[in-house]
């Protein structure tokens, strides 16, 4: 039941023009953002005596600040796919169709976050093809590119639970979208608010709630329990709520 709902989803995102433009604006956005931090590397590396050149290093000044872009990015792409997910349902009353069929809500959770994550997967896929340019002209520098992978797509993971629990709470695509972009934001500030409060004790309890500091951790490839934890706790907690408000209806 699961694969028969993901595929319809999956079918429902490639059949309308939304996935293609998406996909299509992240692939030239990330294709900008990349190509202008190997450019600065290039010319910062150009810039320099032959026996300082190993002081730049194209990991820290290309391959983390580009997945560190790419996160930043999935703040406005991943609302736009979740939006509709559910809010389009609701609006359209087209749910109550599900309810009439042995579907269990945590399916219809389930399958539609796998869905979404199939088109983010998608998006981070055609990235691949940068490494391959890197790879044309010599550098051989990689060793930390398995976790930027990783690391984006828990995040992207996080953000589409995070998503679809909005989409849950409102039959408005607009209001779904924006709800999810200040929730992302929020866990972002609350990392920021750890490092400046001067209280050691709720500094390190906003900077484990805040994902910014987990998700560096992974990216430089010092992804530790804690880290395995919070995310999984973060996406069961909200696919469980966004269950919770499908269940609005036997209230």
């Amino acid at each position: 039941m699961i694969f028969t709902l993901w595929k319809k989803e999956v079918d429902a995102y490639f059949s309308s023009p939304l996935a293609f433009v998406l996909i299509g604006l992240f692939s030239l956005i990330s294709g900008i953002i990349f190509f202008n931090l190997l450019v600065t590397y290039t010319d910062g590396i150009q810039a320099l005596p032959p026996n300082y050149t190993e002081q730049i290093s194209f990991v820290e000044e290309v391959v983390l600040k580009f997945f560190a872009n790419v996160n930043f990015l999935f703040l406005v792409f991943i609302p736009l796919i979740t939006m509709k997910l559910f809010s389009e349902e609701i609006r359209q009353e087209t749910l109550d169709l599900y309810w009439l069929s042995p579907i269990k809500e945590w399916e219809l959770v389930l399958s539609k976050t796998l869905a979404a994550f199939t088109l983010v997967l998608s998006m981070l896929l055609i990235t691949g093809v940068f490494p391959l340019v890197i790879w044309g002209v010599g550098i051989r520098d990689f060793h930390l590119l398995g976790t930027s992978y990783l690391a984006v797509s828990l995040n992207a993971c996080a953000y589409i639970a995070l998503g679809l629990f909005c989409s849950s709470i409102s039959g408005n695509q607009i209001i779904a979208a924006l709800l999810s972009v200040l929730g992302i934001m929020f866990l972002w500030m609350i990392t920021w608010g750890g490092h400046l409060n001067s209280n050691y004790v709720v500094s390190e309890i906003f900077t484990y709630i805040g994902i910014t500091s987990h998700f560096e951790r992974s990216l430089r490839g010092i992804l530790g329990t804690q880290d395995i934890i919070y995310y999984f706790s973060f996406v069961s907690i909200f696919s469980f709520l966004t269950v919770k408000s499908l269940g609005r209806r036997n209230w």
